[in-house]
């Protein structure tokens, strides 16, 4: 079962119709062309790839680690705000950077060839809604 694969699709697609003009309607996802992507930014596909690598594959087995990630370099609150139902707490793209490490992240980007520095923007910008999409019922399964 793909439970991070649906979330990922529901998160960039909410994403893309927040940016997208309003007087044009968007192609299915499936339609999408994946060049779309600003130079230096991940594409859909890419995106999926990356967060399937942090969380641990479409099950998101890894979700309870990338908690503890978060908590370990003392962002309890934001997580909490993630898991919790409610508003989810921002983070910002240097925290990313402190809790996967710069090293992880040109990892990352060089194997995506991308730029490291917005590939940490996004990921800030989209694990509090991924991590708030595998909670729904307000509670991390299996939490250590």
């Amino acid at each position: 079962m793909d439970i991070l694969g649906e979330i990922l699709k529901q998160v960039l697609e909410g994403a893309a119709q927040q940016q997208a003009p309003q007087r044009t309607p968007q192609p299915a996802p499936q339609q999408r062309a994946p060049q779309g992507a600003p130079p230096g930014m991940p594409d859909p596909g890419d995106l999926a790839e990356i967060f399937k690598q942090i969380f641990g594959g479409g099950g998101a087995q890894k979700l309870p680690d990338v908690v503890k990630q978060f908590e370990e370099k003392g962002l309890r609150d934001e997580v909490d705000s993630w898991v919790r139902t409610g508003p989810n707490k921002p983070v910002s793209r240097r925290q990313i950077e402190d809790v996967f490490g710069e090293r992880e992240l040109d990892d990352i980007a060089r194997q995506r060839n991308i730029d490291r520095e917005r590939l940490a923007e996004v990921l800030s910008r989209y694990i509090p809604k991924i991590i708030d999409e595998l909670t729904p019922s307000g509670q991390l399964q299996a939490r250590r």
